[in-house]
């Protein structure tokens, strides 16, 4: 399996299927199933992106199947509870075809991302890539699990679900940042400090909310750092 390939289309994948849609997409996705035409597009979108990312003239089969085959998952998602499962089952199902398609295709020369290479103590391309799942997407999954578990959905705590999604996303780059550099006790510091904020509030669901969205924002971060640090490409 070529690593710089699979990068590639992984990042362009992130990019694709949570930066270039947005929620009122999805639901009408979800609501008008195969009949929408935003599914089609998007589709079209994550198979361009792809041939972009590996920009060589008999990658457009590849990039072909990576976009009929990303139609055919999400139309069978939209008839799918929506939901953790169902995100994680669409998701695992893109990346086996991304990696399928890292063993089939071999680049007769280097990727776009190998040129952002240049700094040998840390992976440039790599660390584009974990920050962006560390953004839209670890948001998303964070309110999935979340949302299964119930936890969040008194009404006390609407309000905060923005704030806290912009939150998250600066302490996930934090974390990341400090992990990446060795300084573990400084995540140790953010995590006690932000508890220490809470620590007097009364609103038990509040409280809750709070405790479990930073420690999986944290872990998520965390374990994003640690790949990004001891995986060389």
């Amino acid at each position: 399996m070529n690593s710089w390939l699979l990068l590639s289309l992984l990042t362009a994948h992130v990019v694709g299927d949570f930066y270039l849609q947005s929620d009122k997409y999805c639901k009408r996705k979800e609501l008008l199933k195969i009949k929408s035409a935003f599914l089609y597009i998007h589709s079209v979108i994550v198979g361009l992106l792809s041939w972009a990312f590996v920009p060589f003239a008999d990658f457009w089969i590849f990039a072909l199947i990576i976009g009929g085959t990303h139609l055919l998952i999400d139309a069978m998602k939209t008839y799918m509870c929506r939901g953790l499962w169902s995100f994680l089952t669409d998701q695992f199902a893109h990346i086996l075809i991304l990696c399928l398609i890292s063993c089939l295709y071999i680049p007769t020369s280097s990727l776009p991302i190998q040129n952002m290479d240049f700094v040998d103590s840390l992976s440039i391309p790599l660390f584009a890539f974990a920050i962006l799942c560390c953004l839209k997407p670890t948001n998303i999954l964070i309110k999935l699990i979340l949302g299964k578990y119930k936890i969040g959905d008194a009404e006390s705590c609407l309000s905060m679900k923005n704030a806290g999604a912009l939150i998250g996303n600066l302490e996930r780059i934090l974390a990341m940042v400090f992990v990446l550099i060795g300084q573990y006790e400084a995540v140790g510091f953010i995590v006690a400090a932000k508890s220490l904020l809470r620590f007097k509030e009364t609103d038990t669901a509040k409280t809750e909310y709070v405790l479990a969205g930073t420690l999986l924002s944290f872990s998520m971060a965390t374990l994003c750092g640690l790949l990004v640090r001891h995986i060389s490409l």
